[in-house]
């Protein structure tokens, strides 16, 4: 029986025709692996799925929701849960065996899903952070990942949180606090940017206690992306609601025990930016960091060493999702369909064709199996 808040969505393709003719013309070598991500067609139909790298094909089902973010569950790689783009309040379960998908759980009443959500290590719990704008509070709830129940709820001391990861030790969650107050009524309208008070927090899973609270000098820079090291460095993805010419920079760095810290570029390359970070990933091999700016058409680079020295700006579409592969490779969507590979010596692009007879459009974030 179909539900509102469980039911089979069945609507299932593999894009031959997006993908057929993808072709990887990367140096000596082509990248492996399978990047996962929401898009959408030309009719403006959603879907969940992503992109193998070793047979070229795109894949994706039917959803009724335009999603966000994923989560891969760590004991069954083929189970992938999709979230919602706020304010919206429905997440999907995608198996990616059978390629069916299916609605499995809504937000409670008077809270929206952040596009963002992770499983604990043993796969045993998920968490999803979630903006209770009737009360005006963050919360990350704490969902059994089987009926995704919730067990039990996490301050996140601030409001509009949006991604969450995991420090290396696997119980000190990182809490990216946007700052911003919203409200379905108004949809995505920014409601408080006067005051908006955005922080990133150390909580430990455990008890939900906060450890460490961290600001940055302006309060207009919402911190809103996460991506984690190997020595829990972490590369923080910024957009600023001030005037973009006055932003002061996109990129800040997390380091345990160090605190928050802003990655100022030199002034003459902040015109790349427009103020907006779409997603950021941090790669060891390249020692890179790298953050996605779609407004000016490229992707930013500090370097992964402690001294953080900006590297370059890469040009190249609109580009919004940035992943790490497996073997530490950095590769970046473009909006419209296409891909890209960094290279780091020197910094620059190289392009992976998509054949674009059915067009696609990527949203705002890859994440690798």
């Amino acid at each position: 029986m179909t539900t509102r808040r469980r039911f089979l969505i069945g609507t299932t393709i593999a894009l031959g025709g997006v993908a057929a003719g993808v072709a990887f013309k990367l140096r000596d070598r082509s990248p492996h692996g399978t990047l996962l991500s929401a898009f959408e067609d030309a009719r403006g139909d959603q879907y969940v799925g992503g992109v193998s790298l070793d047979d070229l094909r795109v894949f994706g089902a039917k959803v009724p929701a335009r999603a966000h973010g994923c989560a891969i569950d760590p004991h069954d790689p083929d189970r992938v849960l999709f979230f919602a783009r706020r304010p919206g309040t429905v997440a999907f379960e995608l198996r990616r065996d059978s390629m069916q998908v299916r609605t499995i759980f809504e937000t409670p009443e008077g809270r929206h899903l952040a596009g963002h959500g992770l499983f604990s290590r043993d796969g045993s719990l998920l968490y999803t952070p979630e903006h209770d704008y009737a009360r005006e509070r963050g919360v990350v709830a704490v969902r059994d990942s089987r009926d995704f129940r919730i067990i039990d709820e996490i301050d996140t001391r601030g409001i509009d949180p949006h991604e969450i990861a995991w420090l290396p030790d696997g119980r000190s969650m990182l809490v990216a606090n946007g700052g911003i107050m919203t409200h379905p009524r108004t949809f995505r309208r920014k409601l408080n940017i006067p005051t908006m008070d955005p922080s990133l927090c150390v909580i430990d899973s455990r008890d939900g206690t906060c450890a460490e609270q961290w600001r940055l000098p302006d309060h207009l820079l919402s911190i809103r992306h996460l991506a984690v090291g190997q020595d829990g460095v972490t590369a923080v993805g910024l957009q600023y609601e001030g005037e973009p010419a006055n932003a002061p920079g996109i990129v800040a760095a997390y380091r345990p025990g160090a605190g928050l810290h802003l990655l100022p570029p030199p002034v003459d390359e902040r015109r790349h930016f427009r103020a907006y970070v779409a997603s950021v990933t941090i790669s060891e091999r390249e020692g890179l960091i790298a953050a996605a700016c779609p407004y000016d058409n490229g992707v930013a680079c500090w370097s992964a060493s402690p001294d953080h020295r900006y590297a370059g700006f890469v040009p190249a579409g609109e580009s919004y999702g940035v992943s790490r592969l497996a073997d530490g490779t950095i590769i970046a969507s473009q909006r419209d369909g296409q891909a890209f590979e960094i290279d780091k010596t020197p910094l620059r692009s190289h392009f992976l064709h998509v054949n674009d007879e059915r067009p696609i459009r990527w949203d705002d974030h890859w994440v690798a199996v």
